[in-house]
């Protein structure tokens, strides 16, 4: 295991940053060394350790329609020991099932108190030996990508006892950022941002109004960096990401006294559309190891899904990795030649790494017809000018046919300056959405009516309109599950593809499974020392049409 690290971890608990950094020790987990720990800390300073073996169940889970990672962490806790005066004896116990403590804290502690006020805590730092999986993957740069690295609040905790009598401690997680902005009521108004000569009170409420990407993160620095002791999350490095969409209309904005920062977070989210034609919907995140925040388009994630040109495809930017269903043994076989390849074929960032990249089954959602014909229709936004004393509704952008249009310009092939489209394709430049839009939709026979406060930036409209039909599209549309043994550079906000090694009769509904998804969610579960993960995409495409016959 690599002693030398480019990046020290920082998890805002000095003591448990040095033990980490410091330790030598490992821990085999499927085979694979695992610098690991996973310690218990609360607001009073005490620390307590556990092992892999006091461990029944980590589960961390990252979906990417949440701005952070949560989770659930169940360990031993027979006759109550980590709360009473014989935790030093289970501590010093050869068999003991409670870890190591951080090497600067002086006091191994007698009994773990939790204060049940949210201020209890889970560190996280799990951290895999790559080299032995691909031993071309040497580099120290990849310990930010390849690491689990949280600090988690706790915000519930329960004993549970299983048949055999034994006792439990269970722990349900919450990223710490988060449960402090749930918990925050910040004074924020866009006019404290405001750089001008004139008075503030001069300004009209346009005038004072700021662009939403600037809203957003000023919210968020107020949020980590204001309150009292131990409610200040102190940032050593940069809070924001390079990768930042500043939005393309402004807001003025003042949090209502019931507001909390969540909630002033979700509100100007809302109102957000992207910078980039055609001003889309983007996703808030949290990097797990940085803990720094990024706020990237729709359209940005999905250009950076497949890189392709005419000698062949590789992943982009954002594509981690290729699964197959089949063995390693169907792997190493000539393919025949009537398997159609739905896969990019240069290995450039498009990892397939053994048994870990193989599954025999998986899981297939279809879409909802229900969602289908309810959430994704036309949605005409409405607005009253009380200037004008006159409505005004907002239609052609978010008719159906539109959004449709779209949903395939973006999502699925590309823009029309694209030699080759987004995704593969038999001919590299046919391909097909997987919305079918009936004649109720496209007739707007079957539509829905919004009402929007805004009156006067129409893009910031979009995001009740157009953009939460083209959020509907995606992350309603066909989706796929997968159960993998673990790997830990699998995060939500990447794409994966799905390919076969299994010389099966081809047809239709190979070209509905098979392909490049957005990962939408992964959970990490660790279980004594097993690791797996289970993997939801989502899918945008199909490789030929279907001839659907579109019922009236």
């Amino acid at each position: 295991m690599r002693s030398n690290f480019k990046y020290r971890p920082n998890t805002g608990f000095p003591d448990i940053d040095d033990s980490i950094f410091t330790s030598s020790a490992t821990q085999r987990i499927d085979n694979v060394n695992f610098k690991y720990f996973v310690y218990l800390v609360n607001a009073d300073g005490v620390f307590c350790g556990l092992t892999p073996d006091a461990i029944n169940l980590l589960q961390i889970s990252d979906n990417v329609l949440e701005y952070s990672q949560y989770g659930t962490l169940i360990f031993r806790n027979d006759n109550d020991a980590i709360e009473r005066t014989n935790l030093t004896t289970q501590l010093t116990k050869k068999e003991n099932y409670f870890a190591r403590q951080p090497k600067n804290v002086d006091n191994i502690i007698s009994e773990f108190f939790f204060r049940n006020d949210c201020r209890d805590y889970v560190v996280v730092y799990i951290e895999p030996d790559y080299t032995q999986l691909a031993d071309n993957e040497t580099d120290v740069d990849l310990i930010p990508y390849v690491t689990l690295q949280h600090v988690f609040s706790v915000i519930d905790n329960e004993d549970i006892v299983d048949e055999s009598n034994t006792k439990y401690k269970s722990l349900k997680l919450v990223d710490r950022s988060l449960e402090l902005f749930r918990e925050k009521n910040i004074d924020f108004s866009t006019a404290n941002l405001i750089k001008t000569n004139d008075e503030i009170f001069d300004l009209d409420d346009d005038e004072r109004g700021v662009l939403t990407g600037d809203v957003l993160k000023a919210i968020i620095r107020m949020g980590v960096e204001e309150g009292g002791m131990g409610e200040t999350i102190f940032q050593d490095e940069e809070l924001f990401s390079s990768n930042w969409d500043p939005g393309t209309s402004k807001l003025f904005y003042s949090s209502p006294s019931e507001f909390n920062t969540l909630d002033d977070i979700k509100y100007v989210l809302n109102r957000h559309t992207s910078a980039e034609v055609p001003f889309d919907r983007c996703l808030l995140r949290k990097h797990r190891y940085f803990n720094t925040w990024s706020l990237i388009s729709l359209k940005n994630y999905f250009q950076n899904a497949i890189k392709q040109n005419e000698y062949g495809a590789a992943g982009g930017l954002f594509h981690i990795e290729t699964v197959y269903l089949g063995t390693e043994a169907d792997n190493n076989l000539n393919k025949k030649d009537y398997l159609k390849n739905r896969a990019p074929t240069i290995p450039i960032h498009n990892e397939t790494i053994g048994e870990y990249s193989m599954v025999d089954n998986f899981k297939f959602f279809n879409m909802a017809g229900l969602d289908n014909q309810s959430e994704i229709v036309t949605t005409a936004v409405h607005s009253y000018q009380l200037n004008e004393k006159q409505f005004q509704i907002d239609l052609t952008n978010n008719n159906i046919t539109k959004c449709a249009e779209t949903y395939f310009d973006y999502y699925v092939k590309g823009s029309s300056e694209n030699t080759f489209p987004l995704f593969l394709a038999n001919n590299k430049t046919q391909i097909n959405s997987n919305i079918f839009i009936n004649s109720l939709r496209s007739n707007n026979i079957n539509y829905k009516n919004d009402f929007s406060i805004n009156d006067k930036e129409p893009d910031q409209r979009l995001g009740k309109g157009r953009n939460m039909v083209l959020t509907n599209a995606i992350f309603k549309n066909n989706a796929i599950e997968l159960d993998l043994q673990g790997l830990s550079f699998r995060q939500a906000g990447k794409f994966f593809s799905f390919n076969r090694t299994k010389n099966i009769p081809e047809g239709k509904f190979d070209d509905k499974v098979f392909g490049t998804y957005f990962l939408a969610e992964v959970q990490h579960i660790f279980s004594g020392n097993s690791y797996s993960n289970k993997v939801i995409g989502v899918k945008t495409y199909l490789y030929s049409n279907p001839n659907a016959v579109v019922a009236t």
